[in-house]
């Protein structure tokens, strides 16, 4: 049996992923900046479903992450044929206000680890002729998103290459699933920096446990593309019938509108 590559892997929505893999007698390799994080998840889950997990520490922020990490399972003769893009995280700010290392950043891990992942491991999966890979997009990728711009952006890139690369792998053995949450309670809103009034007050969050679930089962079943919670479904709805201009009204709002009114930009 190969084995199930989690990014995020430490926390949230990543650590439940593996928990359901593992409950599946999935050996796992999981990802995440922390090493005392994820020893711990790893000792967990070993102790708990007896199966085997490598756990390594990696900033997939940084631009030769990926490919580090890849040359890391080849050279430890861990066949992955389970892929799963989780990592990822936002910014609440204006774009022209933001510390654009910080956006940098969010682009790198966001949208080139992600991609570069699906790149490698799918090359890797085909050849092989078999292998599941799921990204974790949001209902983000289905309008522009003021005061969070880069976010959503990034969340319509994954989407659309997710979409994009499942129909290419049709007849390969390797299946692309892309899901699309709503808010979720995973940090997410503390790591963006969000208070006060934005979609997670003004919405029922769905947990960490509950994403996970509906995810695997998408996963597993080779879905394309899978909308998690109403939220993401009226987005859906949304993004097909209503005028631009009114999406990114609704959006501006739902993320809690400007933080601040600041006119310099913050240069490296």
């Amino acid at each position: 049996m190969g084995y199930v590559l989690i990014t995020g892997a430490s926390g949230g929505i990543g650590r439940e992923l593996a928990t359901l893999f593992a409950a599946d007698g999935h050996n796992l390799v999981i990802t995440a900046r922390s090493q005392e994080r994820l020893d711990t998840v790893k000792e967990r889950l070993e102790q708990r479903f007896g199966i085997h997990v490598v756990a390594f520490a990696i900033d997939l922020s940084e631009s030769d992450a990926p490919k580090k990490l890849h040359e890391f399972t080849t050279s430890q003769g861990l066949v992955v044929d389970h892929l799963v893009n989780n990592a990822g995280f936002a910014d609440w700010t204006g774009f022209l206000d933001a510390d654009w290392n910080r956006q940098n950043e969010m682009m790198q891990l966001n949208m080139h680890a992600s991609a570069e992942l699906t790149y490698r491991y799918g090359c890797d999966m085909r050849t092989n002729g078999h292998g599941r890979i799921l990204n974790i997009s949001s209902v983000a990728s289905m309008m522009a998103g003021p005061y969070m711009a880069m976010y959503f952006a990034s969340k319509a890139f994954v989407r659309s290459l997710s979409e994009a690369v499942a129909h290419e792998l049709r007849g390969t053995g390797v299946t692309v699933t892309c899901v699309c949450p709503g808010p979720t309670t995973t940090g997410f809103e503390k790591a963006a920096n969000m208070h006060g009034r934005n979609f997670f007050t003004m919405t029922k969050p769905a947990t960490a446990r509950q994403l996970a679930v509906y995810a695997y089962r998408k996963m597993m079943r080779g879905s394309a593309l899978a909308y998690h919670g109403p939220l993401t479904k009226a987005g859906a709805i949304a993004e097909r019938t209503l005028p631009s201009a009114l999406t990114r009204k609704i959006a501006a709002f739902m993320n809690g509108g400007n933080p601040n009114r600041r006119s310099i930009c913050r240069k490296p």
